[in-house]
């Protein structure tokens, strides 16, 4: 399993990154599909602690090319090009308290937004932009679902069926649906989760 963790219980961090946090779960389309690979692979059972890492009420998630160590080390290039080495620069930068975010467009032309993390270690908060390119915008369960799905069944065949959906519905602890058209989201969005993405 990647070397991540849950910092004050949202975030997912790595020492390397500092002082950037980024949620690849959450986010990031490339590192989901390998490490379902990975579960799938060595019989990981603690699917359910990793879905945890998923929040919130809507995301973005990333489905471009750039690797997470390329998305960091731009983000790091980019504040060390404007000097700003701590906390304080980087609130400045900001613009805070009158402004809470900024973006920068990294090399694929995806959009990052910035903010200020939560403590002086892991400063800079950052995830794709809003209807940024190289995004896509789903609901926290819909991913959740989706990669339970691709978890249980695989990456090889796409023959959706209710039973399977509602199965993977369990896992999240979801209530069953009807019909598969009441979940058309999870169709788009688990035929997105593809071993062609890395």
């Amino acid at each position: 399993m990647a070397d991540v963790k849950c910092h004050n219980g949202l975030l997912v961090c790595k020492q390397e990154y500092k002082p950037v946090t980024f949620n690849p779960w959450k986010h990031h389309c490339n590192f989901v599909c390998n490490q379902i690979e990975h579960i799938r692979r060595t019989g990981d059972p603690a699917i359910n602690q990793y879905l945890n890492y998923i929040g919130g009420t809507l995301l973005d998630f990333y489905i471009g090319d750039l690797t997470i160590n390329l998305i960091i080390n731009e983000i790091k290039s980019f504040f060390t090009g404007q000097d700003i080495y701590n906390v304080e620069a980087f609130r400045h930068w900001l613009g805070l308290p009158n402004k809470t975010y900024k973006s920068i467009v990294l090399s694929d032309g995806s959009r990052w937004v910035l903010r200020l993390g939560q403590n002086e270690e892991f400063y800079i908060h950052t995830h794709p932009g809003r209807y940024s390119p190289l995004t896509v915008r789903c609901r926290p369960a819909t991913l959740k679902v989706a990669i339970a799905y691709r978890y249980l069944f695989g990456f090889d065949y796409d023959d959706f069926d209710i039973r399977k959906v509602n199965f993977a519905r369990k896992v999240v602890g979801l209530p069953p649906v009807r019909s598969l058209y009441s979940v058309s989201a999870l169709l788009t969005f688990t035929s997105i989760l593809t071993v062609n993405n890395h």
